[in-house]
């Protein structure tokens, strides 16, 4: 069995390949997000080295930025403990199963059987995705919403 990839070396990587997509339970203890997001199980938020983000700070305990939400800032702190994904706009990832929420895990299993999601109601994804400067990752071709990179398990 391989050792999991820490999650602060893991979004340094990310980050210095581009955009960077980091998947967060926004009801953990210790999140700080605006208000409106905070009861997200599953919220996404780009960070990128591009977006010129002043005080963007990876610190032993977590990430802390101000990020843009709606074109207004707001300081963002989001615990280790509540990152349970992260990707990049290459269309890589990381995912720690022990740290994915319930509902996370019931829409991957929905999305991988296509029966059961003609038989479930299916919650939309959270359409807002913030960034440092306002700016959604880019598109990949062909493609008319916001990125969904691929998540890869990690025992």
């Amino acid at each position: 069995m391989g050792r999991v990839p820490d999650k602060r070396q893991t979004l340094l990587h990310f980050l210095e390949r581009g955009v960077t997509m980091v998947h967060l339970d926004a009801r953990q203890p210790g999140v700080v997000v605006p208000p409106q997001y905070a009861q997200e199980p599953h919220l996404r938020l780009n960070l990128s080295y591009r977006y010129n983000i002043p005080d963007l700070e990876l610190r032993e305990r977590g990430v802390q930025a101000t990020l843009s939400f709606g074109g207004r800032p707001f300081r963002c702190v989001l615990p280790w403990g509540s990152i349970f994904g992260i990707t990049s706009h290459a269309g890589e990832g990381q995912v720690w199963p022990e740290d994915l929420p319930g509902e996370v895990m019931e829409g991957i299993a929905t999305r991988r059987d296509p029966k059961a999601a003609e038989d479930a109601h299916v919650r939309p994804s959270l359409s807002c995705v913030a960034s440092g400067n306002g700016e959604k990752a880019p598109a990949e071709p062909g493609q008319t919403d916001r990125p969904r990179p691929h998540l890869r398990l990690v025992r």
